[in-house]
């Protein structure tokens, strides 16, 4: 096709996303069950390496995210980043060992999850130099959407191989498909021959200009906001199937149903806002995904039935598709011509968020119980509405 979000390097983009979110699926969701049963450590350790796993990847992405933006080609770096997440994996199918597991999850796996910040990075390079401004959250939205559609089968299939094959089984799988991300790599994305926002060629080693502190100050409260954003929705997945299960007499699989669902609905959602996002300002979009998230926070304490969840998904939707759909083109939008660092800036806001939100949870939980996560959320997220509404907006999210 004619159109660049459907040319060749950008169905690869596609298809190398949607690859890398099935091994996060598969291994991300069972990590826990792994280590708790399978090892047979107590809580504390687990959340030990979870907690490693957020720190790390924070450290990773800011000096990899900022030290890439001078690389003339990133494909070199989502290759190496892959061959260690196939270590990784080989390592969790066949290791017992409860540290030796622990230091290649912190050390190995979370540096070969740069790979998705890298391929992100390398399509923000795409989309600065090949679509037209007012369709690349559009694109933005379409390479989001494929994490959605991994995550409607990844999660089921890695439970299954888990529960009725065997952990060895599940992570050798994912250590293959991080081969098979490496190998496509050089293959499906082509060198690209970039310039910067200001027009000088990156290749020639020329620097760009400082960010201004009211850009600078901008993206503290888009950091902000992002990460209490993500964390609400991670404490809510930590949350949920506990509430369904202690408090609702609700068996704890439903929460399974319940993810597959939000999946399927996010997705249009997503699209949705990347083709009204040459319409409407960029952080409107992104307000209205904080205004989703306070009504399905709101309605999730209050629930009382099964179906009341399943209605409920709707604004679940809503929230992470305009969340995940056009978050990253905010913050590309305040810094051009620094997609390394622009991609390494969102992603972290992800890392922090769940970061805190373990922490929130296990708090939280312990002194009030699982159900008051909930109204917890409701603060956290007024907070990020608020801090969004100090953004100011760059010229890049307003409408062409």
């Amino acid at each position: 096709m004619s159109s660049p979000l459907f040319r060749p390097t950008a169905l690869g983009i596609y298809l190398l996303f949607f690859i890398v979110g099935i091994v996060g699926a598969l291994v991300l969701p069972t990590f826990s069950l792994f280590l708790a049963k399978e090892i047979g450590v107590r809580p504390l350790l687990v959340g030990l390496v979870f907690g490693g796993i957020a720190l790390a990847s924070i450290v990773y992405n800011h000096w990899i995210g900022h030290w890439s933006d001078r690389l003339a080609d990133r494909r070199p770096l989502v290759v190496s980043f892959c061959v260690l997440g196939f270590f990784a994996c080989v390592i969790f199918a066949l290791s017992r060992n409860y540290w030796l597991v622990a230091v290649t999850a912190i050390l190995l796996f979370s540096l070969s999850m740069v790979s998705f910040a890298q391929i992100m990075a390398y399509s923000l390079d795409y989309a600065e130099a090949e679509i037209p401004a007012e369709r690349i959250p559009l694109f933005n939205a379409i390479m989001r959407a494929q994490i959605a559609f991994a995550w409607v089968a990844g999660p089921p299939a890695g439970f299954l191989l888990a529960t009725y094959f065997s952990f060895t089984l599940s992570y050798f799988v994912a250590s293959v498909l991080y081969l098979v991300v490496a190998l496509l790599s050089f293959k499906l994305l082509p060198r690209l021959e970039k310039k910067s926002a200001q027009g000088c060629n990156r290749d020639a080693g020329l620097m760009l200009p400082p960010l201004t502190p009211a850009v600078k100050r901008s993206l503290w409260f888009c950091v902000l906001a992002f990460s209490l954003l993500w964390g609400v929705n991670n404490a809510y997945l930590i949350s949920l199937p506990i509430h369904l299960k202690d408090n609702l007499q609700i068996e704890a699989q439903w929460m399974g149903w319940l993810m597959g669902t939000t999946a399927v609905l996010e997705v249009p959602f997503m699209l949705l806002a990347g083709h009204y996002a040459s319409r409407f300002r960029l952080l409107n979009l992104i307000r209205c995904a904080g205004i989703a998230a306070l009504c399905l926070f709101v309605g999730v304490y209050l629930a009382t039935k099964l179906w009341h969840l399943f209605l409920l998904q709707l604004f679940n939707a809503i929230f992470i598709g305009l969340l995940a759909g056009v978050g990253v083109s905010v913050i590309q939008a305040l810094m051009p011509g620094r997609a390394g660092s622009a991609s390494a800036l969102y992603t972290n806001s992800t890392h922090l968020g769940n970061l805190f939100s373990s922490l929130l949870v296990g708090l939280v939980a312990d002194y009030f119980g699982y159900h008051q996560v909930f109204m917890v959320n409701v603060v956290l997220v007024l907070i990020a509405i608020w801090a969004f509404a100090q953004v100011k907006s760059a010229d890049e999210l307003t409408p062409v």
